[in-house]
């Protein structure tokens, strides 16, 4: 009787810890990513095209405006920036039917951990304002050496 009883407890923490890890799993992939500087960097410039000249730019914009956290959400007087780029609810992607919506997303899709339309967006951003859109960027790295933030990555695409 006590072997049985015994199994019993087993079994039912072999099964929570199941569970358990199942939901942590899901709450991982559900709030996104924080990225390293390098493996930004290799990402942007391998997946993404970016000219590996501007690499240093984007990574220090990133740490400077979410922390390089894929989930984070800022606020700004009457609007909210969304994810890694921290794309505004005013006019690049629309929360809850506001906003302009220059890049014809909803914010929620760019506080996951799959960047791709939040790279797209970002460059579309960039296209019409370069980095000044960006006040992380304009207060921090704007004029600055910033090799600092790949030195040390391995950019090869290979």
């Amino acid at each position: 009787m006590i072997y049985s009883f015994n199994v019993h407890i087993i079994f039912q923490m072999h099964s929570l810890t199941a569970v358990l890890l199942a939901v942590i799993s899901l709450s991982a992939s559900c709030y996104g990513k924080i990225y390293t500087k390098c493996a930004l960097a290799k990402e942007l410039k391998c997946v993404y095209g970016f000219e590996q000249s501007s690499l240093g730019d984007w990574v220090c914009l990133v740490q400077h405006e979410s922390s390089f956290n894929t989930a984070a959400v800022g606020q700004n007087k009457g609007s909210k920036d969304y994810g890694l780029f921290q794309i505004n609810d005013y006019y690049w992607c629309s929360s809850a039917g506001k906003g302009i919506n220059y890049c014809n997303i909803n914010c929620d899709k760019l506080k996951d951990n799959d960047i791709a339309d939040d790279v797209k967006c970002a460059k579309r951003v960039y296209s019409r304002h370069r980095f000044y859109a960006w006040n992380g960027w304009k207060d921090n790295c704007q004029g600055k050496d910033l090799s600092s933030y790949i030195s040390g990555c391995n950019l090869s695409c290979y």
